[in-house]
C-alpha cells in the first residue's frame, strides 16, 4: 500500500486489493480500545447498484470479521440522478440504520456517487466520518482533489453544493477493470483538461491508460494530482475551462445521451487554437472521445445557452480563453458581457457542430 500526495490534509492510498483488505482496519485504527465495544461501530456504505453487485460482498467482508456492524445503501448512478431527492433517500436510510458520530459513511462508485455520498455526509446531522473508494478513473483523479460536492436539478448541472471534508481516500485499481464502456472517457476528459492547463506530458499517459500499459498508476496520480495542484495555485477558476458548452450539451439531453467526460471533452475540443486541434483529434481518435456533437441542431444548443444567462445562472461566470499576446500563448480568465460570451461559445458550437444537424429543434 503506498500513499499518494493529493495535496490535501487526508490520507490518500493506493494499491491493488486495498479496498476490500485495509479501509476497516484504517477505521479501527481511529479508536481507543474503549471506543471498541462489540457492534460498536456501524459503516453505511453508498453505492450504485452495478458497483455494488461486482464488489459489495467482497468489501463488506472486512468488516464483519471485525464486528463491525455495516448498511448498503444503494443509489441510481449517472448524473440525471445526481439531485436532492436522491441525497433525502440516502439521509433517510442513514437515519434508519441510526449512524452517529462514532461511525462512518463510505462512498463506493463512481462520480455521481461521490457526490451524492459526500453532499449527504455534510448535510446530516449525525455528523458521522467519510471515506471515498472511488472506482472510475474520473473520481480517482477528481475525488482527491475535490472540497466541493455538486447536484443537480432537472436539465441544470451543478445548481447546489456542499463542502467535501473526508477523512480517507482509498484508490484500487483493479476497480478500472469493470468501468462500463460508457463511462471510461469521463476520466479521460478531465485529467485533458488538468493537461491542456498545466501538464501537456499528461495526454502521453492517457495513451498508456488506454492501451493498458501503463505501468504505475501511483506515478500516474501523483503526477495528475500535481498539475491540478498548480491550477489551484494559479487560479482555480481556470479549472471551469470548457464548462459553459458541456454543461450546455449534458442538460439540454438530460444528462443521457453524452456522458460527462463526453461533453467535456466536445467543449475542450471546441475551445482549443485552432492550430491545436488536429494533434487533439488524432488523440480523442485513440481514445475514442467525440469531436462531432450529433443529434441536436446548433440553434437548439445555443438557445440553451442564452437561456442561462438570461435567467442569471451564467452571467456572472467568468469565461477561460486561450489568448496569444507578442506571439505567445496561455489561457485568460475573462470577464465578458453576455453579448460577449455569447458570441465566445457560438464561435466554439461551431467547431463542433455536425454539418449536417438538423435545423429544426425541440426547444
Amino acid at each position: 500500500m503506498d500513499r499518494l500526495d493529493c495535496n490535501r490534509s487526508y490520507d490518500c492510498f493506493t494499491g491493488s486489493g486495498i479496498a476490500e483488505e485495509y479501509v476497516a482496519g484504517y477505521i479501527l485504527e481511529q479508536y481507543d480500545n474503549k471506543d471498541l465495544g462489540d457492534g460498536n461501530i456501524k459503516v453505511a456504505i453508498i453505492s450504485d447498484r452495478q458497483v455494488s453487485g461486482y464488489y459489495y460482498n467482497a468489501f463488506e467482508n472486512q468488516f464483519v470479521v471485525r464486528n463491525v456492524k455495516t448498511s448498503l445503501i444503494t443509489i441510481e448512478e449517472g448524473e440525471q440522478n445526481k439531485n436532492l431527492s436522491q441525497v433525502n433517500n440516502v439521509i433517510k436510510e442513514l437515519t434508519d440504520f441510526g449512524l452517529n458520530a462514532n461511525d462512518w459513511i463510505i462512498a463506493l462508485g463512481g462520480g455521481a456517487v461521490h457526490d451524492i455520498a459526500a453532499f449527504a455526509a455534510a448535510v446530516y446531522t449525525g455528523r458521522s466520518r467519510y471515506i471515498a473508494v472511488p472506482t472510475t478513473l474520473s473520481s480517482m483523479s477528481e475525488t482527491c482533489c475535490s472540497d466541493r460536492a455538486f447536484l443537480n436539478s432537472g436539465s441544470r448541472k451543478n445548481t447546489a453544493s456542499a463542502y467535501v471534508s473526508q477523512t480517507a481516500v482509498f484508490i484500487d485499481p483493479k476497480f478500472l477493470s469493470t468501468v462500463p464502456k460508457k463511462y471510461i472517457p469521463n476520466g479521460y476528459a478531465q485529467i485533458i483538461r488538468y493537461a491542456l492547463l498545466s501538464d501537456f506530458g499528461l495526454l502521453t499517459e492517457l495513451i498508456g491508460i488506454s492501451d493498458s500499459t501503463l505501468s504505475d498508476i501511483r506515478v500516474f496520480l501523483n503526477r495528475v494530482y500535481a498539475a491540478r495542484a498548480a491550477i489551484d495555485r494559479k487560479n482555480p477558476t481556470l479549472l471551469t475551462l470548457g464548462n459553459e458548452l458541456s454543461e450546455a450539451i449534458e442538460g439540454y439531453f438530460r444528462f443521457m445521451n453524452y456522458s460527462e467526460g463526453e461533453a467535456l471533452a466536445l467543449s475542450l475540443f471546441a475551445t482549443v487554437p485552432d492550430d491545436a486541434r488536429a494533434a487533439l483529434s488524432a488523440l480523442y481518435i485513440k481514445l475514442n472521445l467525440p469531436t462531432e456533437l450529433k443529434g441536436v441542431s446548433f440553434n437548439a444548443i445555443m438557445n440553451s445557452l442564452k437561456d442561462s444567462y438570461l435567467k442569471g445562472s451564467s452571467s456572472d461566470k467568468p469565461l477561460v480563453c486561450y489568448e496569444k499576446k507578442d506571439g505567445k500563448g496561455s489561457w485568460a480568465i475573462l470577464n465578458p458581457s453576455m453579448e460577449e460570451a455569447l458570441s465566445i461559445l457560438e464561435e466554439r458550437l461551431k467547431k463542433i457542430t455536425a454539418k449536417s444537424a438538423p435545423i429544426a429543434s425541440n426547444d
